[in-house]
């Protein structure tokens, strides 16, 4: 007779209990319908009292039961999955560096006359080198040296790095 299989797996917030015995080995595939006795030998007995008893003493074969964990385990589970949330302060920070970007690729995709999404422009402008300038004097030198190559006038260049400063003490 084969040991009785206990697994618990945990399905949502309920752990499931699945216990189950493994079929012994049968030298007909019919003879795995009829009922056998402790020993593994087929069951010739022809009550069905008898089946009956005989079926009860492999109990628990095909068994499923289901717990529902204490809160604390759930607790724990729950806290362990979630996501990563920020603060309302840091979300609005988050969201006004995102607006500074966007913008900048705009005004960069302007100034190099990209018309289709497929064009793109050379430039290294970066808001983070930007934002680790110590001065503003040293934002529109980055700034002019990275546009050398844009195919707008001076004026709105000069312009652009004007709003460049303003935006970048903003963040």
């Amino acid at each position: 007779m084969s040991v009785p299989k206990t697994g618990i797996k945990s399905v949502g917030f309920y752990n499931v209990m699945a216990t189950y015995t493994a079929a012994p080995n049968y030298t007909s595939s019919m003879d795995s319908y009829r009922p056998t006795n402790q020993s593994g030998a087929i069951n010739t007995s022809s009550s069905p009292a008898q089946r009956q008893d005989s079926a009860d003493s492999n109990s628990p074969r095909g068994h499923v039961s289901f717990t529902k964990p204490n809160r604390e385990e759930e607790k724990d589970k729950r806290q362990k999955y979630l996501t990563a949330r920020y603060g309302q302060h840091q979300m609005m920070l988050i969201r006004k560096r995102l607006a500074v970007e966007d913008w900048l690729y705009e005004q960069l995709r302007e100034l190099y006359d990209c018309e289709d999404d497929s064009d793109d422009h050379n430039c290294n402008l970066d808001m983070d080198d930007v934002l680790n300038c110590d001065t503003e004097a040293e934002i529109r030198e980055y700034a002019s040296k990275e546009l050398a190559e844009a195919k707008k006038a001076p004026e709105v260049l000069k312009k652009f790095i004007d709003d460049l400063v303003e935006k970048a003490k903003t963040l």
